[in-house]
């Protein structure tokens, strides 16, 4: 708080004060008028300027005892992250200040105590989520063995549908696990050199049934080597969920086949990942909205396979490490996702 800000709070004080002394400069000139003396106007006005002065003074002192508090108040309103400020307050200097520091003290007390249970109820959401995922994933694992021991010419259309669905049910579960680890997203990272190509043959190979499956071809146009810093864990999350979302929208028709594209260029210091698909497109009105949560558009309606949550989390996960998502798409002629790995936004480089 400044001067004039201090000033101001007390603007009342001020004119009661001065209206308390024009009070008694207006009795005693009815008093001597009364008598039939004189007051000269001179005495007046100078009584007038020493009870300003000494109010001026006043209101100095005032401020200046009670600053260094001030201040201290001012840092706790400005903190948007740390409260510890309310523990450093000093002595105060009246009983006015004094319930200020009791009352601060014990809400700081207060939600720290809730804080603290909250935070245990959410480990142990977590903890549970991580548990029941890991659980379910047991049994998708054993299905996918019975289907390759089982599967035969008369029942592969049925064993094909199986193992679809069954995959399904395992990007759900890896989806629902890679939210609740981001909430730990600083606890669960390890940022190294990678080659961006290998994690990208990684996520072809991975979903290469659901490529031979709907006919669609994926090319690299890039044969050299290309290093960025990030995790391999989360980034290989981030281009997996946009080359499920480019299967699921680029199914292609009987005797049809599609590309799904990826290029890899530099660019005023950053290295761009471009994903292009052949597939039906995002709806102009859709774009702003692709990366909200439960956000699942034109699209996700017509499918009604869409969740909204896996370009949220793709978001989520390149804004916590430090790179950036974006989009572009005309309907009916595919999109083009782009990942750009810029050193100057990485959080991880000092």
């Amino acid at each position: 708080m400044n001067f004039k800000d201090f000033l101001k709070d007390r603007i009342p004080y001020i004119a009661v004060y001065f209206f308390s002394t024009l009070s008694a400069v207006i009795i005693m000139y009815l008093t001597f008028f009364i008598k039939g003396d004189d007051i000269s106007i001179n005495n007046v006005l100078y009584a007038f300027i020493v009870s300003a002065s000494l109010l001026l003074v006043f209101l100095f002192y005032d401020y200046y005892r009670n600053r260094s508090f001030y201040k201290q108040l001012e840092l706790i309103s400005n903190s948007k992250e740390d409260l510890d400020y309310i523990l450093n307050l000093g002595t105060p200097n009246s009983n006015e200040q004094e319930l200020f520091k009791r009352i601060l003290l014990n809400t700081y007390k207060l939600c720290g105590d809730k804080t603290i249970k909250y935070e245990e109820a959410h480990k142990q959401y977590i903890y549970f989520v991580n548990q029941w995922v890991h659980q379910m994933k047991t049994p998708i694992s054993v299905i996918n063995l019975l289907l390759q021991d089982a599967q035969s010419e008369d029942n592969k259309e049925s064993y094909s549908s199986i193992a679809e669905e069954n995959e399904k049910l395992s990007h759900g579960l890896d989806m629902m696990l890679y939210n609740a680890r981001l909430s730990d997203f600083n606890l669960d990272f390890n940022v190294e050199t990678l080659d961006i190509i290998s994690i990208i043959r990684k996520v072809i190979n991975d979903n290469k049934k659901s490529l031979i499956r709907y006919h669609i071809f994926p090319k690299i146009h890039c044969n050299d080597e290309v290093t960025v810093h990030t995790d391999r864990k989360w980034i290989y999350f981030v281009i997996n969920q946009i080359v499920i979302n480019a299967i699921k929208y680029s199914k292609a028709e009987i005797g049809e086949s599609k590309n799904i594209s990826f290029k890899i260029y530099g660019e005023d210091s950053k290295i761009i990942l471009s994903i292009s698909d052949e597939g039906i497109g995002i709806p102009k009105e859709d774009l702003s909205r692709v990366f909200n949560a439960f956000f699942t558009g034109k699209n996700g309606r017509k499918t009604s396979e869409s969740t909204g949550m896996g370009m949220y989390l793709a978001k989520r996960v390149c804004e916590e490490l430090g790179h950036n998502i974006t989009v572009e798409s005309e309907e009916g002629k595919g999109a083009t996702f782009f990942i750009e790995f810029y050193e100057g936004k990485n959080i991880f480089k000092f």
